[in-house]
């Protein structure tokens, strides 16, 4: 089954917060190659889903965690539909 993806609103805006910060921190170029791997990387949740753990941050059955270098990405699936709830950078602690 081929999942279609659906990035909500709060996604977008924690894309283009983590574009802003790399770009403060270190030069655009990065930015945009980096937010533009982790995109790549949340297109591969159209097939198999379900293969990312269940969330460490709700209880709920149907929503995951994909992880990539230390950013997790929050999303709940829904019949056929991935739905990319969130964004952000995991802490250190």
């Amino acid at each position: 089954m081929i999942y279609q993806i659906i990035v909500e609103p709060e996604a977008i805006e924690d894309l283009l917060n983590i574009k802003r910060y790399i770009s403060e921190e270190d030069t655009i170029n990065k930015a945009n190659i980096f937010v533009s791997e982790l995109k790549a990387h949340m297109k591969t949740l159209n097939e198999m889903p379900q293969r990312c753990r269940k969330s460490y941050y709700t209880d709920n059955e149907n929503t995951h965690d994909l992880i990539y270098k230390k950013y997790t990405t929050v999303f709940k699936i829904i019949e056929n539909k991935v739905h990319i709830l969130t964004v952000f950078r995991q802490r250190e602690y």
